[in-house]
């Protein structure tokens, strides 16, 4: 019984089974077949913000009203109903079936920019979907947001452009608002106000200074304004950009101006940054890493390259590696290290130093690419003579600068090994040691010293050297004396240069030249004749072969009294009478002063610039007034200047127009000449024993 019963029981569950699955069919096929009879079509209007539909197949007798409803799907994909708008069918609202109906985004509580989705409730609880959408959305694909300008530059364009003059936004009430922000969205700065949505584009000129604070990453951002949106605004577009200092190269350099000051140059290029450089500092450090300088960088007008003339005293003048650090401060108060560091390395350059031995007992020591930072004041070069392994001090050279190498000439006189040190000499006195290197002197390498026999211009001399220098003045080599000495004088008047020569007994003639003094001649080179044509207004020296002689009152004069053509009366010293009106003697002044010498005519030594007389400076006058003898032999040649003698012609001393003293004058103290040669104002001058100084 029992088991019949389950049965049954079985059997009454599948009836009612069947039954539920046949009323849904049924209810299925029926919904379908009302679903048909209506048709829906909704139309956007972006501009205004008004949504139209139409809805097809309404049955007024069956359906007597509806309600439409505006929904949406929120981000979580939950539906949103944001309208529910009843309609009451009649006569004149729905015609053959049709009803047109219409909200507007003012008609929402709230904006959503989203698809919505409209629906009819109908009055028997039927609902029929339109199949298009209401789309409210923000077009964002067609909006394009770029910021133009490099990182460091301070001003920036923003341009906001619609790429196909698109309703970006649907409704009337938009505007969009321009903001700048750091990356991580603090410091929000408005560009401005807000403006109406552009149909093409939009760009905003902005100076970075007024808007941001630091370095770094910052967002260009667009909001969409609207007080109907549920915060007010909605961002739309966004796009980054950079706020930077950046910079080039640092180093440091010498130019001719910092060397001259003692100093070297250290810069950074291409210094430029977004919130507009303020000042730059550098810093410099020693090797131990410690701050030995810190000074300002200068710039010229809006150049991006600021230097720093460092003085070599700040670093204490110690030469060596030091590390550049520079510190970029902007206008908004921020001091930024630069990342990167320079190097300048003050370092000598010791060069190569080479030892050349010429002739006549002489060697070349030359010293190239040598270089101190501040600039070489002088190089000497110190030489030793080695024996038994100890050094003795030799000499000391000073270094003449040619062709970017110093050069001085040693004249050794004996053999032996030698060494020299080329050493230079910083503006600060600091004697910074270049080279050394040694040499061998041999026999055959030390120059000629005594007596010699040699050619000159095709006769034969007798010349008088000393270490390989050939001396131009004998008086002392032969120990001459005041008074009677039977000399030959040859004035070459093309060359205005007087030869002294002294007799060989060996040779048998007047072949030793044992002075040379430089002269003016008279100024008429061209004449050829001799003494017959001398008058008081002739001006020039005559050729032929005279002797110093008696005029008919005395052969010489300590002071002469001589007679000018204009009538004056002018004192030459240490006259010596050669033949009518022409005498040797020292240029003429126009008092019995020592200090009455015209600088202008003295200046002339060297040139034929006389009336006919033989000029001379004093020292040379009065050396021929105290030892040539009365009788000596004076041949005036019209010679030639190429060829002035077998001693050569020895330079001129200059004078300046301040100066009215012989320097070679034994009577001017030699302190006044010392005073004057340091001063410039004399090129030389000779002291009271006879040497020469400068010439």
């Amino acid at each position: 019984m029992l088991e019949k019963g389950r049965q049954r029981q079985k059997i009454g569950i599948l009836q009612m089974m069947f039954l539920v699955i046949a009323f849904t069919a049924l209810f299925s096929v029926s919904s379908n077949a009302r679903a048909a009879e209506y048709s829906a079509n909704v139309n956007t209007d972006r501009t205004n913000g008004i949504c139209t539909y139409t809805l097809n197949g309404i049955d007024t007798e069956a359906t007597k009203s509806m309600t439409t409803k505006v929904t949406y799907n929120d981000n979580d994909g939950n539906e949103a109903i944001m309208l529910e708008q009843p309609v009451t069918f009649d006569a004149d609202n729905c015609k053959n079936g049709q009803y047109t109906g219409s909200f507007s985004m003012s008609d929402l509580k709230t904006y959503a920019y989203k698809e919505y989705t409209v629906s009819f409730v109908m009055s028997d609880n039927f609902t029929v979907q339109a199949p298009t959408k209401c789309d409210f959305t923000v077009h964002r694909e067609n909006m394009v947001l770029k910021v133009d300008g490099y990182k460091s530059k301070v001003n920036r364009t923003i341009s906001f452009i619609n790429s196909n003059n698109d309703v970006l936004v649907p409704g009337k009430d938009n505007q969009i608002q321009l903001s700048i922000a750091k990356k991580d969205g603090t410091n929000e700065q408005k560009i401005g106000s807000s403006v109406e949505i552009p149909n093409a584009s939009k760009s905003w000129d902005i100076d970075l200074t007024k808007y941001c604070t630091s370095y770094g990453k910052y967002d260009a951002v667009i909001t969409v304004q609207n007080s109907k949106l549920a915060a007010g605004k909605e961002e739309i577009a966004k796009t980054q950009f950079d706020v930077a200092l950046t910079y080039g190269k640092i180093g440091s350099k010498s130019t001719a101006k910092t060397e001259k000051n003692q100093t070297f140059r250290v810069f950074v290029e291409k210094v430029n940054s977004a919130l507009v450089v303020k000042d730059v500092t550098f810093n410099i450090y020693n090797s131990a890493g410690k701050i030995v300088c810190t000074a300002k960088g200068v710039h010229n007008g809006t150049s991006t390259y600021y230097y720093s003339d460092i003085p070599l005293k700040s670093i204490n003048y110690k030469f060596g590696k030091y590390k550049i650090e520079v510190l970029v401060t902007d206008n908004a108060g921020i001091t930024r290290t630069l990342k990167a560091t320079g190097n300048a390395t003050l370092k000598v350059k010791n060069g190569t130093l080479t030892v050349v031995k010429l002739s006549n007992g002489t060697c070349k020591f030359k010293i190239v690419n040598v270089y101190i930072p501040g600039n070489i004041k002088r190089v000497r070069f110190k030489v030793y003579s080695i024996k038994n392994g100890k050094r003795k001090f030799e000499k000391s050279l000073i270094g003449l600068y040619s062709n970017k190498a110093y050069i001085a000439n040693y004249k050794y006189t004996e053999k032996g090994r030698f060494q020299v040190i080329a050493c230079g000499y910083t503006q600060w006195n600091r004697e910074i040691k270049f080279r050394t290197k040694e040499f061998n002197v041999k026999t055959v390498d030390v120059g000629k010293n005594g007596w010699r026999y040699e050619t000159y211009a095709g006769k034969t001399y007798k010349f008088y050297y000393k270490n390989g220098d050939k001396v131009t003045d004998l008086t002392n080599i032969l120990k001459l004396k005041k008074g009677n000495n039977k000399f030959k004088i040859v004035v070459n008047r093309a060359a205005c240069c007087v030869t002294i020569y002294a007799y060989d007994s060996q040779k048998k003639g007047f072949i030793i030249p044992i002075k040379t003094c430089t002269v003016s001649v008279g100024r008429d080179t061209a004449t050829v004749s001799g003494e017959s044509g001398l008058t008081t207004t002739s001006s020039y020296t005559p050729l032929g072969s005279y002797s110093i002689s008696s005029n008919g009152q005395a052969s010489k004069y300590s002071l002469k009294p001589m007679n000018e053509p204009d009538g004056s009366t002018v004192y030459a010293r240490w006259a010596s009478h050669v033949v009518g009106n022409v005498y040797f003697h020292a240029i003429a002044v126009g008092s019995k002063s020592h200090y009455a010498l015209n600088p202008t005519t003295y200046n002339k030594l060297g040139s034929a610039a006389s009336a006919g007389c033989i000029r001379m400076t004093v020292a040379d006058a009065k050396w021929l007034y105290d030892y040539v003898a009365v009788g000596s032999r004076v041949k005036i040649e019209k010679g030639n200047s190429k060829q002035p003698g077998p001693l050569g012609k020895e330079a001129a001393i200059k004078v300046t127009g301040s100066i009215n003293y012989d320097p070679t004058d034994p009577s001017v103290p030699i302190s006044t000449k010392k005073k004057d040669y340091k001063a410039g104002k004399i090129s030389g001058y000779m002291t009271g024993k006879g040497v020469k100084v400068g010439y």
